[in-house]
């Protein structure tokens, strides 16, 4: 069943149209095969935020055993992954490092998981013996890679998360069926926890109502406001980010993330911290991350901006 489709929503850039288009494209497959099944439940392009921090689930299967989450890839040439999980995107005569789909995945699911965990209580079912919790349930990752895309996987070792497209609707059937299989053996001890319908329809009523879209900032609302501050604050608003490498000056650079985000000089490998400011000095913005587009996101005066997008090259 599905209980939310991808949100309408205008790309500002040929990269972010291209992942729009692969996040249609899995919500598609996504619909065909579970629309009429009301154990398997769907909700796409869900956007969660906990504290100071946001997850973008493009595709969120809700079953009988847990979650499993979807991260589209919009892949229209090749990409390899080596035998340590390093992925490597192949354009024309150029080659690319990207950060692992793979591991974005797990971020949202660990994410997710402690989303719900501050909910447990009023969302799952208590029996007279003993009070489940999400951690009892499983909480799985695929990454579906667009049709016209080619995978170079390694040989020396397996990676099982990732698929094209068309593949995925078959691979989360498995997986499920792995898990019922599981409880119908006689075989074994081991029992996978069930969600109640009664936790079912509480927990995916919580996410959807808790979704939170994007809020692209506007001119107009910059303009607006802007009398009221102070000469200072106003300069500083004017200034242009930092969109060159510190040493070299090569505006080939890219955003990454280490322990923080930063600027990745794709000429000297050089590294160029980024300093965030806004509209007032008290203000805390931070960046967030959606396909290749980062926003510039502050809570304390509610602006959310396109700051920086990527390449096509380094990042989808």
């Amino acid at each position: 069943m599905i209980l939310k489709e991808v949100d309408k929503k205008e790309a500002i850039n040929k990269f972010e149209k291209s992942g729009l288009k692969a996040e249609k494209q899995m919500a598609h497959y996504l619909k065909r095969a579970f629309q009429d099944k009301k154990d398997i439940l769907v909700i796409n392009d869900l956007r969660l935020e906990m504290n100071d921090d946001i997850a973008q689930i493009d595709h969120l299967i809700i079953h009988r055993y847990g979650f499993l989450i979807i991260e589209s890839k919009s892949v229209t040439s090749k990409i390899s992954i080596n035998e340590y999980g390093e992925w490597v995107r192949h354009y024309l005569k150029n080659t690319n490092g990207m950060p692992s789909p793979i591991n974005q995945a797990r971020r949202q699911a660990d994410f997710l998981k402690n989303y719900l965990m501050a909910r447990s209580g009023n969302l799952l079912k208590k029996s007279l013996i003993f009070q489940a919790s999400f951690t009892d349930f499983k909480f799985d990752i695929l990454v579906a890679i667009s049709d016209s895309g080619i995978i170079n996987r390694p040989k020396t070792s397996d990676i099982s998360e990732v698929y094209k497209a068309d593949q995925i609707t078959d691979e989360i059937n498995s997986i499920i069926s792995s898990y019922a299989g599981t409880n119908k053996s006689i075989l074994t001890l081991k029992v996978n926890y069930n969600f109640a319908d009664t936790s079912m329809d509480k927990i995916t009523r919580y996410l959807t109502q808790t979704h939170k879209p994007v809020k692209r900032g506007n001119k107009l609302e910059v303009k607006e406001t802007k009398a009221v501050y102070s000469t200072s604050t106003e300069r500083k608003i004017k200034e242009k980010i930092e969109d060159s490498c510190c040493k070299c000056n090569s505006k080939n650079i890219g955003i990454v993330y280490g322990r923080n985000y930063y600027f990745k000089c794709h000429e000297c490998n050089g590294n160029t911290p980024i300093k965030l400011k806004c509209k007032e000095d008290s203000c805390k913005p931070k960046l967030r991350k959606q396909k290749l587009t980062f926003f510039k996101e502050c809570a304390e005066c509610k602006s959310s901006e396109v700051f920086f997008t990527n390449k096509e090259l380094q990042e989808v």
